[in-house]
């Protein structure tokens, strides 16, 4: 066993080469090492990241580790837009980075993920969206996300609706872009008490169960995870 090895099987490490470790050991050592994508345009470059070496199964303490030892630089990424990060490395260990960052919150239901930033914005978005299309998260263009200004609470909004709730009074409020994703949210949250119904025009809904108020009850998430975010 190398030296090098040994130090990697206490926890992630900065300052590893491979040359370090035999061959055997290699195979077990994985990177977390900010390039950029050759070919694409990068923006939102603030530096030289410090890389960070771990082994296989150690990915959230390595994702903690780079946040620590690149804090500053960490800092002046905006992550609601494309940067290096995103370019650079796999999506399971970006989104490790961002909740290592506590740049969000997340909760994770079966058709939707509910992502609340630090400022105290909501982003609802189709959950296979956000797992598939991470590049397109944030995009807004199209169906799938929905933003939620710091300004609006959907507890609040819940309780001021009527007995059913459309995607028509939910385009009256604050709420930008695809309402229906909050409408999946109230779904499938067990502190809203309601069902999913459909308007006569052929709109999502959901109706209020009789005499219902809003729940205290915890969250039906699959998880709810301190974290960070972007794009």
């Amino acid at each position: 066993m190398t030296n090098a090895y040994q130090r990697l099987l206490e926890g992630p490490q900065t300052g590893i080469t491979r040359s370090q470790l035999n061959f055997d050991e290699r195979r077990e050592l994985r990177t977390i090492q900010v390039r950029g994508t050759t070919g694409l345009v990068q923006t939102n470059n603030p530096g030289k990241f410090t890389s960070v070496y771990y082994l296989v199964g150690d990915e959230r303490a390595a994702a903690r580790l780079f946040v620590d030892v690149n804090e500053p630089l960490l800092e002046q990424v905006d992550f609601s837009a494309r940067n290096m990060l995103q370019t650079s490395l796999p999506r399971e260990m970006y989104d490790l980075i961002l909740d290592a960052t506590g740049y969000r919150e997340l909760e994770t239901y079966p058709t939707v993920v509910v992502e609340t930033r630090r400022d105290g914005s909501q982003w609802p978005i189709d959950r296979d969206r956000y797992e598939t299309q991470v590049d397109r998260r944030y995009t807004t263009s199209e169906p799938g996300s929905a933003r939620v200004p710091d300004t609006v609470s959907l507890s609040d909004l819940y309780l001021a609706q009527d007995e059913t709730i459309t995607e028509t009074q939910l385009r009256r409020t604050a709420i930008l872009d695809d309402v229906r994703q909050v409408l999946n949210y109230f779904r499938v949250d067990e502190a809203f008490d309601c069902d999913p119904v459909s308007t006569e025009a052929g709109e999502l809904a959901v109706r209020k169960r009789t005499g219902s108020e809003l729940s205290d009850a915890s969250p039906s998430a699959v998880s709810s995870t301190p974290t960070t975010a972007d794009n």
